[in-house]
């Protein structure tokens, strides 16, 4: 089970995951993630596709999914602070988090 979404204490929060763009578009059936149409290659070139994704643990990526809503949230509680103490541990260099 993971840490955040099986607490009771987060069940009042929606997770905003990662949007890298590598999701953007489906290789095989040539449509979106969204399930439309194919794009012309035009379209498709003309698009920010990331270069490289990296692979996070999912620990780390359901930490950061709830960082990004409560960031988005303004939340200033215990459960916030704790929340990013848990990720400064899992990654120091995650610039983002020192300025909650």
């Amino acid at each position: 089970m993971s840490k955040y979404s099986s607490d009771p204490a987060w069940a009042s929060v929606t997770p905003i995951p990662l949007d890298d763009g590598s999701n953007r578009f489906t290789q095989a059936d040539g449509e979106n993630a969204a399930g439309d149409d194919a794009m012309t290659t035009a379209n498709v070139a003309n698009e920010a596709l990331p270069l490289a994704t990296i692979a996070y643990s999912e620990s780390y990526a359901e930490a950061t999914a709830y960082l990004r809503a409560v960031m988005a949230a303004n939340e200033m509680s215990d459960r916030a602070l704790a929340l990013t103490e848990d990720v400064i541990r899992s990654n120091p260099a995650h610039y983002t988090v020192w300025y909650v």
